[in-house]
């Protein structure tokens, strides 16, 4: 019974799965505690280091924070997300093992005889040859950046916000904005060094000094649309600081559309000798936050018509004005695109805000082509969601129940009251008003789990840091399948986006390596919120209290882990 392991990558984090099959069908281990993962860093001398894990035994008397190698603490599952981008760097190629634990608690041995074979995988941003995605590790409800603050004496998220704001270079800034960071400042850069290169911003907000000071390095080669943020108040500024900085130094163009509707968009385009050769876009707001405390994601295309329809979006921007005419709703009301690239790929882009015709759809045609697409789903759909609308996220969910895999993690759900609950969008809170599939997470936090886990909460979060615990705006469709799809961009996915907002909406299909670069993210984010979530709504049910979160000591473990549905979850991720 070897064990079968799959291992995909992007540039931050590998996901793993694996399974042991007795005539064809996946069986439990015998006498099996669960599992030690290796890793080792082909690149880097090819040295084997155990995985850790943070859940014990109960007999361990496991401390908050300890940590112990899986060959002491199995990891009791069959997937596993690895920060791998702790263990190498971009470009390095990593490979795992995956080794039965069996025995008592306190005498495990290795059953080397059915360890899986080493599977090697390389981080990487690229997505083929005119694609790459970049994601951050802006996880302020984790055990890091719990343990950083108490370090540091920072007692409070307030205070932990303003040590933040200190030092964007600090190590643990570092971390927390990964390729995402290196990217975007990458692209300001490169253009404020090279005279034939210019750069054309579209920008919702703009705190970060280094990144206003890349722009002023660029000087008039730098082309810059400034929103006035989400200001409640008809000429009030969220940007004025930066707009104050820019002044006189770039080409500043301000955008004071709110609070009618906001100016969304974070795309960015470069051109070379006048020309649109690439162009950036996806969640990332080119702040602090955006960078640094939200899950964001960016992507970089090489596709001069692509940037050419950006472009061409920028300036139709700027003759707008701080109003949103006719010209630029009706221009606005259906695709651009497609555009080919990566071979068989294929790129279009919606730009909002589009007529609101479809009220079933709670949005525009852009809302639309996305019920659509999410319906013909074959096998699984994965998502990171801000704040979005009842579609296209009901007709996601309504999907589970027909055999489809979905995971995804949402800052902030839809709900109704409770008079009229939503069908679909429901928590489970203490009088048992709200409930939701554990399949779909709301970021929570964990102040205990089994005594050692902890983690700042979600009302710490939103009280000290903000409104945006994951920020990113993504679905994913298919990654394993025919046609797989990629959904991302500026656009939250709601009416008041489709219909009232400066957005951009991206929508690209088959290109598979950015489909499994984009399900990775989706798992780790999911991964990371999904026991704390669970944690918070047992602890809120009435007459539940939260599981002890030990390691199971005996094989019986495995009996939940593999039921049918498990099976079919396994399956989808290729064992």
């Amino acid at each position: 019974m070897t064990v079968e392991l799959k291992c995909y990558a992007n540039c931050d984090d590998v996901f793993m799965v694996w399974c042991s099959e007795t005539d064809g069908k996946i069986s439990a281990i015998d006498g099996c505690l669960g599992f030690r993962i290796e890793v080792r860093n082909d690149s880097a001398g090819g040295v084997v280091e155990i995985l850790p894990n943070l859940k014990g035994f109960q007999a361990d008397v496991p401390k908050t924070g300890e940590t112990r190698p899986s060959s002491a603490w199995p990891f009791q599952t069959f997937s596993w997300t690895h920060h791998a981008i702790l263990h190498g760097a971009v470009g390095d190629q990593l490979s795992y093992r995956v080794t039965p634990m069996t025995g008592q608690p306190d005498q495990l041995k290795a059953n080397t005889a059915n360890a899986s074979p080493w599977v090697s995988v390389v981080l990487s941003a690229s997505a083929g040859p005119e694609a790459n995605a970049f994601f951050n590790r802006g996880v302020i409800l984790s055990q890091f950046v719990s343990r950083y603050a108490k370090q540091h004496g920072l007692d409070t998220m307030q205070a932990l916000k303003r040590d933040l704001t200190n030092d964007v270079t600090s190590p643990l800034m570092q971390f927390l904005s990964g390729e995402l960071g290196k990217a975007i400042r990458g692209i300001v850069d490169t253009v404020s060094k090279t005279p034939k290169l210019e750069i054309y911003c579209a920008l919702f907000e703009l705190d970060l000094n280094d990144l206003i000071e890349g722009l002023i390095a660029c000087g008039g080669r730098a082309h810059v649309i400034l929103a006035n943020g989400s200001v409640k108040t008809a000429g009030d500024d969220e940007n004025s600081k930066a707009a104050a900085q820019l002044e006189g130094k770039v080409d500043l163009h301000r955008r004071m559309t709110a609070p009618h509707g906001l100016a969304h968009n974070k795309f960015v385009v470069v051109c070379e000798d006048g020309q649109p050769t690439h162009v950036w876009t996806g969640s990332t707001n080119f702040t602090l936050t955006g960078l640094h405390t939200q899950i964001n994601n960016g992507i970089a295309l090489n596709s001069a018509e692509l940037a050419q329809a950006y472009f061409e979006h920028w300036h139709a921007l700027i003759e707008a004005g701080d109003a949103f005419p006719e010209t630029l709703v009706t221009g606005d009301d259906k695709p651009v695109g497609p555009f080919a690239f990566n071979g068989d790929s294929k790129a279009r882009v919606w730009f909002t805000p589009t007529q609101q015709s479809n009220a079933n759809h709670n949005g525009g045609a852009d809302i639309s082509t996305l019920v659509n697409l999410v319906s013909k789903a074959q096998q699984g759909i994965l998502f990171i969601m801000f704040m979005p609308g009842q579609e296209p996220l009901d007709t996601i969910l309504k999907a589970q129940p027909n055999g489809l895999y979905v995971r995804g993690v949402v800052s902030t759900l839809p709900m109704g009251t409770k008079d009229k609950p939503s069908p679909t969008f429901q928590l489970l809170t203490g009088d048992d008003f709200k409930t939701y599939a554990l399949d779909v997470v709301q970021p929570q936090g964990a102040e205990a789990v089994g005594s050692f886990v902890s983690t700042f909460t979600r009302q710490q979060f939103l009280s000290g840091m903000g409104f945006a615990i994951t920020h990113s705006k993504v679905i994913v469709i298919d990654p394993f399948g025919d046609h797989p799809v990629v959904v991302t961009g500026s656009h939250n996915l709601s009416a008041s986006a489709s219909g009232k907002n400066d957005e951009n909406l991206l929508i690209i299909e088959n290109c598979p390596e950015l489909a499994k670069a984009y399900a990775v993210n989706c798992m780790s984010v999911y991964g990371h919120y999904r026991w704390p979530a669970y944690q918070h709504d047992r602890s809120h049910a009435r007459a539940a209290g939260a599981d002890a979160g030990y390691l199971a000591t005996t094989p019986g473990w495995q009996t939940t882990a593999l039921t049918d549905q498990k099976v079919n979850d396994l399956r989808f991720w290729g064992v």
